[in-house]
């Protein structure tokens, strides 16, 4: 979320946090209707009805735009799961959007074309995620919720595999399906703990 204390670079004058929040919101739209290529900046300033100027002074270059649209795109306690229950919560929620499906299957997308940008998004966004869900699954396996000698790591690639089988899917999936997938997933591995129905 944008600084409400900042100052334009340009003049001086205190930054609108409104402006800010309707330029990040047209980012996101234009991201997901037209791709990384596609959304202009002029287009961008004009869906959030500002001057280009004023995007500008705000984030030297598209990348610096889109990279700060995606951080203000994640949900408010994304990654912060304390526990495999809580994970499949957050997970089944956020996949259930179709906004943020149509946004993720973007930023896959954008891979081949733009490897920069989505370099940048893997190391400040997707990384630490991973690195949440690799904290969970050790947590999860020396907590007994796993049966004896339970590689986490087969956790962790199954519950990726699943959050990248919704997202290639391109179609709505319901909350609960997906958390009963999920669920289901876990029991198959051996889960032994409790796990929220939704």
């Amino acid at each position: 979320m944008a600084d409400e204390h900042a100052v334009d670079r340009v003049g001086g004058r205190p930054r609108d946090p409104g402006n800010d929040v309707a330029i990040l919101d047209a980012a996101l739209d234009l991201l997901i209707e037209d791709g990384f290529g596609g959304a202009s900046i002029e287009a961008i300033a004009k869906r959030a009805g500002v001057a280009k100027m004023t995007v500008y002074r705000r984030w030297k270059s598209k990348e610096d735009l889109f990279l700060a649209a995606l951080e203000h795109a994640r949900p408010p306690a994304d990654a912060n799961a304390g526990s495999i229950g809580e994970l499949v919560v957050m997970v089944s929620r956020s996949l259930s959007e179709t906004r943020f499906r149509r946004l993720m299957a973007r930023v896959v997308g954008a891979s081949v074309d733009h490897p920069k940008l989505v370099g940048a998004y893997v190391e400040r966004f997707l990384r630490p995620r991973l690195s949440g869900l690799a904290r969970l699954a050790r947590d999860a396996v020396e907590q007994g919720e796993f049966p004896e000698g339970t590689d986490p790591a087969v956790i962790e690639d199954a519950f990726a595999g699943a959050i990248g089988f919704v997202l290639l899917r391109g179609e709505e999936v319901p909350e609960a399906e997906i958390a009963g997938r999920l669920r289901n997933m876990l029991r198959h591995l051996g889960h032994r703990g409790d796990l929220p129905l939704g």
